[in-house]
């Protein structure tokens, strides 16, 4: 089912667990659905019961299945998963600066060579990714396809760099930025706002202008970073 090179970026365990997370995303199995137990998934993986009680164990941790010990694996439902997830992103000020500050020298820089390696289908992959984020934003807050969305426009950008290390890095980052981007994705207004400025990164990106494109970069996280201090912010005046 999987080869060496799909797991060489991170461990069978994530791997799996992101290969059974993309097939309830694609609604091969359905909200409350029972999964398959351990044995036979691991069958149909051609992997270990250990490797997939490993992965069923973060997909309950990132909320997308709900264990139940004795009955079995169920799929959860968005407000579910969303209550799990956001249940232990408290994020504290530092981490946020120092996350960014990371983005900002990886992203600014895979814009440009994602400019020198783009071919058409590559920039029109991530429009495509833009239009289907505008007609989800558009049909309600569906934070949890948002945050899907808002995750390949930004891995799809570095695998068009071409860049392996900034590929393997950005992937190993993934976790963080789950955490910052279901942070971001419940702020009134924030879901449109970053839309809206994908939507302008890969329209430089279309006239191959660097310059133009790491701008754009820049303003885009430095939006999302302010957003998510003030929103910060605002908690702590609350509580």
């Amino acid at each position: 089912m999987f080869t060496d090179f799909e797991f060489e970026r991170k461990g069978i365990s994530e791997r799996a667990a992101e290969h059974i997370k993309q097939m309830i995303l694609d609604k091969k199995y359905e909200v409350n659905q029972k999964l398959p137990g351990e044995r036979e998934m691991a069958l149909n993986l051609k992997l270990s019961r250990n490797t997939v009680r490993e992965a069923y164990k973060i997909l309950e941790a990132y909320g997308y299945v709900r264990i139940k010990h004795g009955t079995g694996i169920y799929v959860a439902t968005e407000e579910q998963q969303i209550r799990k997830m956001t249940s232990f992103f408290f994020i504290s000020s530092d981490r946020i600066k120092d996350l960014f500050s990371i983005r900002k020298v990886l992203e600014i820089n895979a814009v440009a060579w994602a400019i020198e390696n783009a071919s058409d289908d590559h920039i029109n992959k991530l429009g495509e990714i833009v239009k289907e984020a505008k007609t989800v934003a558009s049909k309600g807050d569906d934070y949890v396809k948002l945050a899907r969305l808002d995750h390949q426009f930004h891995l799809a950008l570095a695998d068009i760099s071409q860049n392996s290390v900034l590929i393997r890095i950005m992937h190993n980052l993934i976790d963080l930025l789950e955490e910052s981007r279901m942070q971001v994705i419940q702020i009134p207004g924030r879901p449109i706002k970053s839309i809206d400025e994908h939507a302008a990164i890969v329209e430089a990106l279309k006239v191959k202008d660097i310059s133009m494109a790491q701008d754009f970069m820049a303003k885009h996280l430095d939006s999302v970073e302010k957003s998510i201090m003030e929103n910060l912010d605002v908690k702590d005046k609350v509580e």
